[in-house]
């Protein structure tokens, strides 16, 4: 008894992201021109696996956070309240009393230059201040300019750039990849800066294409705790979160994604669905598989024992 207990356990503990308690629905899978997007549903033992993450359930996005003035970032300073020249640690700070998800690859502009958060993380209520590793994704500026000081939410990088952030961890190759997008997409920028896309009316309305078409598609349907990106014949990514709750909080940001992913380095879908369940499989199949497949094509972040959100790319 005592072993199958402990059975039971080990199961739940170490098999929370796994196809026995996921499903890749493929039959509700949506594409638009050169994006395919497939969700992942959790099925009723999902949530029973994933019970130590049930204080989650009132996380909030940074997106939210910051639209609502309810958490912060600034800039550090010394002892003397100067601003310090340091590109990748931001301060912050969340003023609320639910914890914030700060996920990997989300741009934040303003301060003296833009950022890109560096690590998913999660800030507790009423943090005081905490200290956030970014990169730079405006090179040319060190500033306030005529930029405001305070930092804005613009959304989640590409899946290019986000997989440079997490593999690489380098702040010349984080450089190096958005110079390389700028001129994929004809951007250009004084200060090399990422977020120069906002100001191309070419790209914003092929981009704004793609979210009509995106935006609530995934919307309201309970179970769905992930998605896979596909274009051409090359899976772009998978996002899986620990909750449908997060998920749908993080889901109008993370688009963004997988749109400019397929806006940049896309082609027309010609993946089939038993080379993207091969992928998958690779994934979902067992943790052993899970674990070295993490390790070589994305990232997992954990709380403890706990999953909370793996990409892979």
């Amino acid at each position: 008894m005592l072993i199958l207990v402990l059975s039971c356990v080990f199961s739940s503990v170490f098999a929370q992201f796994t196809y026995e308690h996921l499903e890749v629905d493929y039959a509700g899978a949506h594409q638009f021109r050169d994006l395919k997007i497939i969700p992942i549903r959790a099925k009723p033992s999902f949530a029973e696996a994933n019970q130590q993450a049930a204080s989650l359930n009132n996380v909030m996005s940074l997106a939210q956070a910051l639209a609502t003035n309810q958490a912060a970032f600034t800039e550090r300073t010394d002892a003397r309240g100067r601003i310090r020249e340091d590109v990748n640690i931001l301060t912050f700070e969340n003023f609320s009393d639910q914890p914030i998800f700060l996920m990997s690859g989300e741009v934040i502009t303003g301060g003296m230059q833009d950022r890109v958060i560096a690590q998913d993380m999660i800030v507790n209520p009423r943090s005081g201040r905490v200290e956030v590793p970014v990169f730079c994704v405006e090179k040319g500026r060190w500033s306030g300019g005529t930029k405001s000081t305070k930092f804005k939410n613009y959304h989640e990088a590409s899946m290019h750039l986000r997989q440079v952030i997490d593999r690489e961890q380098s702040q010349g190759a984080v450089w190096e990849e958005i110079s390389k997008e700028n001129r994929r997409d004809g951007i250009r920028t004084s200060t090399e800066a990422y977020t120069a896309h906002a100001n191309s009316p070419e790209y914003i309305r092929r981009e704004n294409e793609y979210l009509e078409f995106f935006n609530q598609k995934f919307m309201n349907k309970e179970n769905i705790v992930g998605i896979v990106g596909v274009t051409g014949g090359v899976v772009m990514g998978c996002d899986i979160f620990v909750s449908p709750d997060l998920f749908y909080r993080e889901y109008n940001n993370l688009i963004y994604a997988y749109i400019d992913e397929a806006l940049t380095f896309g082609a027309p879908v010609s993946m089939t669905e038993e080379s993207v369940k091969r992928y998958m499989d690779n994934l979902l199949s067992n943790t052993v598989m899970q674990d070295r497949f993490v390790r070589q094509n994305g990232k997992m972040f954990r709380q403890g024992e706990q999953i909370i959100h793996i990409t892979t790319y």
